[in-house]
């Protein structure tokens, strides 16, 4: 017979008395099968212990938490968006450098920076389709682009001559308490008036900049014909959004004292033509001139 099916008894005695405590009668292969049996119940129940419960943080090498993964795709989620407002705002950053002296492509890009771009799923065109050929009132806005295009720079020229260089409303109704000192770097003029007073556009133009910076708070920048551009720093609140369209007189913003460089309610004008700064005060009311 073989061993592992050869009955055995095993008998536990008292050391002391030799009296008989337990018996254990069986086979090598039952009592085999029993502690594999309980082995593999200790395995599962360990393995339920951890895995269902947070001592799998405690225990598991190198586990990470779910709430932890949930923080970390929040994280990485938040750093693409601010990865990717931060480049745009470069863009519109240097777009703002060029359109302060007067390019009309910077400008464009401003006007446009509200519209959302098209997603990947519409653009779906391959180069060499059918589609991207030139019909013919393409071709003929082409021949009249390069046409115009010939006296492109003689047209820039007369229109620089007969550009004003001034403006037709005031930017405050109030006093002028500082005038512009370019050797300070102080490149406007500041105006006192009641706190909350309108503040108007001192022409027709398009909002290319309305936003809130550290030193200069509530500032709003609009683009007027003729490479013009009037700055408004330190108000209490926006009227107007990037790209609007505004006119001479109307009200933009609100007075304020907003920004580290403010020290007091007050509106700090700028006044630029074709990129360089301008002392505005000869087209400010009498009165209102330092």
């Amino acid at each position: 017979m073989s061993k592992w099916k050869h009955r055995l008894k095993v008998t536990v005695f008292d050391e002391s008395s030799y009296s008989e405590i337990r018996v254990f009668r069986g086979t090598p292969r039952q009592w085999a099968s029993w502690l594999a049996i309980a082995f593999a119940i200790a395995i599962a129940s360990t393995y339920l212990l951890v895995a269902q419960t947070k001592l799998r943080e405690w225990v598991v090498p190198g586990y990470v938490a779910e709430s932890t993964r949930q923080d970390m795709r929040e994280t990485r989620a938040m750093a693409d968006s601010l990865s990717s407002l931060l480049r745009r705002q470069e863009m519109t950053t240097l777009a703002l450098r060029h359109a302060l002296s007067g390019d009309s492509a910077a400008l464009a890009f401003l006007q446009a920076a509200a519209t959302p771009s098209p997603s990947e799923s519409e653009l779906t065109l391959e180069y060499g389709d059918p589609a991207l050929e030139p019909g013919e009132g393409e071709l003929a806005l082409r021949d009249d682009i390069d046409n115009e295009d010939r006296f492109a720079l003689q047209r820039r020229a007369e229109d620089r001559a007969d550009s004003p260089l001034g403006f037709t409303y005031m930017p405050l109704v109030g006093a002028v308490s500082d005038d512009l000192d370019l050797g300070l770097g102080h490149l406007g003029v500041d105006m006192v008036g009641p706190e909350g007073a309108a503040i108007q556009s001192v022409d027709d133009g398009s909002v290319v900049f309305s936003s809130y910076t550290v030193e200069t708070g509530y500032t709003l920048l609009i683009q007027h014909r003729g490479e013009r551009v009037s700055v408004y720093k330190h108000c209490a609140s926006l009227l107007k959004n990037q790209g609007d369209l505004v006119a001479g007189g109307e009200a933009v913003a609100l007075l304020g004292n907003t920004g580290t460089l403010s020290t007091g309610p007050h509106l700090h004008f700028e006044w630029w033509v074709k990129g360089q700064p301008m002392d505005p005060t000869p087209w400010l009311e009498p009165g209102l001139q330092p």
